[in-house]
């Protein structure tokens, strides 16, 4: 290897970040720090430190790289207070300050590790207190409240704030792989062949640390599969299979007159548009379903009409308007979005037809599930017959090729 190549693999930036983002995780920092400093002083009235030097590299795990492990919210304040608590017990009870520090820093590390917390910086917080206030008459308690304490609160809150309310970032991220885990390891699967759980059986094989979540890796390989197929597809577009002269109806539109529609066109989906023909929800057969609150002793026939048919009075307490039992969650996509974009929509999410809109957000057509499944299945058909034709030419083309005089051409 030539040594400017050495040179420029130590020089590569490990966190690949565009020029905005950079700005904007500096900024996130410079105000953070700011906050905390600000508040912590007015807590304490300057009776003890303002700041610990550690939240200055929390705050860049906390903004530049909100989403990995190491940014949670339980490995930054269980670390950070863990830490702490075994700083303050290093500097009373042992009496050398080099082992005051070593076993500091080495409990520190081994409990955050145990208790599923690592914080890097809580290292060096586990270090503050040995290293300022060495062998104190009493156990300085009093550091892990403030400025640890006042520290680590404002220092989360804002970066719930900041990284969810202002840049728009799923933080923290943990909170979702736990809270579908369950439906990520059945339907993620389903696209890559790989389950969550296998992927978090070959991370926890591997001989380091990963500073990446098993949910991401699974995101990570679903988008590679689909990159791949994007490119053997070709350019086709949500807009090439879309269906188009979709039935729509409104907010206001009646129960009973969209239930009437979708009955007569035996349609399966209606896409609800505002006046601008922008797509404010969808009601499928399903809607209508589960506002009829059945129960075993009621007739369903009388239920159905009670809730179609439109009430007399001037007062209700069932639903009028089609808008009042949309869903309201929907996922749309552009006509110009490649057809690889509805993949993960209809197999892991399970939409059996999605709307699309052209560049201004308005409605024009649907991609329904059968559509899209004839559409891999005959793509997928002509490349496995140019994949059988393939090796026919190119044993023409040698033949061919082998075209001199002579014996060897005589031969042939």
């Amino acid at each position: 290897m030539k040594l400017i190549d050495y040179v420029r693999q130590l020089t590569r930036a490990p966190i690949q970040l565009t020029l905005s983002e950079k700005c904007i995780s500096a900024l996130a920092c410079l105000a953070a720090i700011f906050l905390t400093a600000t508040v912590t002083q007015i807590y304490t009235n300057g009776s003890a430190s303002v700041l610990i030097a550690s939240m200055g590299a929390s705050a860049v795990i906390l903004f530049a790289i909100p989403g990995s492990p190491l940014a949670q919210p339980w490995p930054f304040a269980g670390g950070q207070m863990l830490a702490a608590l075994i700083g303050v017990c290093a500097a009373y009870y042992v009496q050398n300050l080099v082992w005051a520090s070593a076993l500091a820093v080495g409990l520190s590390v081994f409990v955050m590790l145990l208790l599923r917390c690592l914080h890097p910086p809580g290292a060096a917080t586990a270090l503050a207190p040995v290293l300022s206030n060495f062998h104190p008459p009493v156990p300085d308690f009093e550091f892990i409240l403030a400025p640890v304490g006042i520290n680590v609160v404002m220092m989360l809150a804002i970066a719930l704030v900041i990284n969810r309310l202002v840049l728009r970032r799923d933080y923290p991220t943990m909170s979702q792989t736990v809270r579908y885990a369950n439906q990520q390891d059945s339907t993620q699967g389903n696209l890559i062949g790989i389950s969550q759980a296998d992927i978090e059986q070959a991370t926890r094989d591997f001989d380091r640390f990963l500073d990446v979540s098993a949910d991401d890796l699974c995101q990570i390989m679903t988008r590679l599969q689909l990159l791949s197929f994007q490119k053997n597809s070709g350019s086709m577009t949500c807009g090439d299979i879309m269906q188009r002269n979709i039935m729509t109806v409104e907010y206001a539109t009646e129960v009973e007159a969209a239930w009437l529609l979708m009955h007569e066109h035996r349609l399966k989906a209606l896409p609800v548009l505002d006046r601008s023909s922008r797509v404010i929800g969808i009601v499928t057969q399903y809607d209508f379903l589960k506002n009829l609150k059945l129960t075993p002793y009621q007739n369903f026939q009388d239920k159905w009409l009670a809730f179609i048919k439109r009430s007399q009075d001037i007062t209700t307490n069932k639903p009028e308007a089609i808008g009042h039992i949309m869903t309201r969650k929907v996922k749309i996509l552009s006509a110009s979005a490649h057809i690889a974009e509805l993949i993960p929509l209809v197999v892991n999410e399970g939409h059996h037809h999605v709307p699309i809109v052209d560049e201004e957000g308005r409605f024009v057509g649907m991609v329904f599930q059968s559509r899209l499944l004839s559409t891999l299945f005959n793509n997928q058909a002509a490349t496995q017959a140019r994949a059988k034709k393939a090796p026919i030419r190119s044993l023409r083309l040698g033949r061919k090729l082998i075209k001199p005089n002579g014996p060897l051409a005589a031969r042939n």
